[in-house]
């Protein structure tokens, strides 16, 4: 392993997880994985729920950054949205399990975590209002609320995809299909 004790110790946490489950998981055990002292362990976290939290947390934010960048170097609000989808696609196989994982956290923590939801939201909301902006986009939608309906087409489209369907294909339709409801009258 390499990086950070830090990172060390979240790789070998997920190493740990993924082998023998969440609840099975000791610091001693992420300790020994992740070649730290169990002081150093518990300078950098109190617990396992912690190192999962700080895990998921520094996988979303990474992704998002990514995607951020993207989405900029992308021209149209249909380009960014069939962007969108791909992405979301991509991610969710990466990220298989992490539902799974996030449900065995305390309300608190899941809490912590919703709130990169809500960025991934506000991003949906951006891009909606920009093709309304530049006439690609019905003008009479509500970003807000559509962007809650095209957020949850996405991550539909990645549960499809990770049952086994094509991840390209699902991610063609999905776009096409949200930006089919999304497109102004005089463009559909």
């Amino acid at each position: 392993m390499t990086g950070t004790a830090a990172d060390r110790i979240i790789e070998a946490t997920f190493v740990l997880v993924a082998e023998i489950g969440l609840g099975n998981v000791t610091m001693t055990e992420v300790a020994d994985r992740a070649g730290v002292a169990r002081q150093t362990l518990y300078n950098h976290f109190s617990d396992v729920e912690q190192i999962i939290v700080a895990g998921i947390e520094q996988y979303a934010q990474t992704g998002f950054a990514h995607l951020v960048d993207l989405l900029d170097a992308t021209g149209t609000a249909e380009a960014k949205m069939e962007l969108l989808a791909r992405h979301t696609v991509a991610q969710g196989g990466h990220g298989h399990g992490v539902e799974d994982m996030r449900s065995a956290l305390s309300p608190e923590a899941r809490a912590h975590l919703d709130e990169h939801q809500n960025d991934f939201r506000s991003l949906v909301v951006s891009i909606i209002a920009g093709g309304m902006a530049d006439g690609s986009f019905d003008p009479a939608l509500d970003p807000d609320r559509h962007a809650v309906l095209v957020q949850g087409l996405l991550l539909s489209a990645s549960d499809l995809a990770v049952e086994g369907g094509d991840p390209a294909g699902v991610a063609s339709m999905v776009s096409e299909s949200i930006v089919r409801v999304l497109r102004a009258p005089e463009l559909r």
